[in-house]
């Protein structure tokens, strides 16, 4: 690991810790957080831990990062937690930090979801088609995660 990218992680890390999110450092390499759902979206009420794994090269290739919590979404996996989102495949800029994944990114996939670019296709048909019943899913995995939680 070069020291540009020790520094790199470790400023991401305390800028995280600075916006109150609660996060765990398992190695350098590798990070747990919360993340709760935005206001006035189907995922408000939810609160998920995602698992952020830095490449060596990191900034300059993104992290990769995935909900190990359930999450019933058009763009992530339901069974592997698997994010869809161009930003952090395709897009990626040294200049983003994980302060703009928690603030920006992951807030503007769960407020805004891609269902023609789908991971999880029935979430994303469901979306399309029946809203209402799309936002019950989800409230409905919303609750059995804090119920399970609660345990």
């Amino acid at each position: 690991m070069t020291s540009t990218s020790k520094k790199r992680k470790m400023l991401d890390i305390k800028l995280l810790k600075e916006m109150d999110v609660n996060l765990e450092v398992i190695s350098l390499n590798k990070i747990q957080c919360d993340i709760k759902g935005p206001k006035d979206t189907p995922y408000e009420n939810g609160k998920w831990k995602l698992n952020i794994n830095f490449p060596e090269n990191y900034p300059y290739k993104s992290p990769s990062i995935g909900f190990l919590d359930a999450i019933y979404h058009p763009n992530i996996d339901l069974n592997s937690g698997t994010i869809c989102l161009n930003v952090l495949n395709e897009e990626w800029q040294p200049i983003y930090t994980l302060k703009h994944i928690f603030e920006t990114f992951i807030p503007q996939l769960l407020t805004y979801p891609n269902p023609d670019d789908p991971l999880n296709i029935e979430a994303a048909e469901m979306y399309k088609s029946n809203f209402e019943k799309f936002k019950k899913c989800v409230t409905d995995f919303i609750k059995k995660q804090n119920d399970f939680h609660k345990k």
